[in-house]
């Protein structure tokens, strides 16, 4: 394991824990009813829930660059896109008009750099971070939805429609049991002993 894939497990981890912490406790009542439960996968471009095709494409594109994939999957094989879409038409139905204000300021700032290009997804990766820097450095409210989107995302359980394979747990080395026998660690053991 080398010093780059130590610094992302360590960045991924911390996404994991402090962002996506954020986006899901405002649906904490959804999720445990079930409600998002019920999305199945978009498998058809007609069966978005919220996108349409287009606006697809490029929230997928910005997902892909937050959480790029190299070695390791990223956001695109976690299906975070599905994760967004649905968290839209359900827990996060209150971040739709902000989406949409943001798609299309972003297509208005595509125009404005490259005149001629209609589309956020025809750009190339250096003209699209380049984009997003300045989504970034604006302090863009679309932008950081897209951050927190993308990497609750990829960290969610996957039955809420992103986290594909458990694709984000094992990059982190999350181990997803959810019912732990004692002894939990080194500091009970003794007591248990005695008991």
């Amino acid at each position: 394991m080398h010093q780059g894939e130590i610094a992302r497990r360590k960045f991924l981890w911390l996404s994991a824990n402090a962002v996506s912490g954020v986006w899901l406790a405002a649906a904490v009542g959804e999720l445990a009813s079930g409600a998002v439960l019920s999305c199945a996968p978009a498998d058809r471009a007609s069966a978005w829930h919220t996108f349409s095709d287009a606006d697809a494409a490029v929230v997928d594109a910005i997902a892909a660059l937050i959480i790029p994939t190299d070695d390791t999957p990223g956001a695109r094989e976690a299906g975070v896109i599905q994760f967004i879409d649905r968290s839209l038409s359900t827990f996060a139905s209150d971040q739709r008009p902000l989406f949409a204000t943001g798609l299309k300021d972003l297509e208005k700032r595509v125009d404005a750099a490259h005149p001629g290009v209609d589309s956020f997804v025809k750009l190339d990766a250096t003209q699209q971070t380049a984009l997003l820097h300045d989504l970034e450095n604006a302090k863009s409210d679309f932008f950081g939805a897209m951050l927190a989107a993308t990497t609750a995302g990829m960290f969610a359980n996957p039955e809420y429609g992103g986290n594909r394979d458990k694709i984000g747990w094992k990059l982190i080395g999350f181990d997803d049991r959810f019912f732990w026998q004692q002894p939990f660690g080194y500091y009970d053991r003794d007591e248990l002993a005695h008991a």
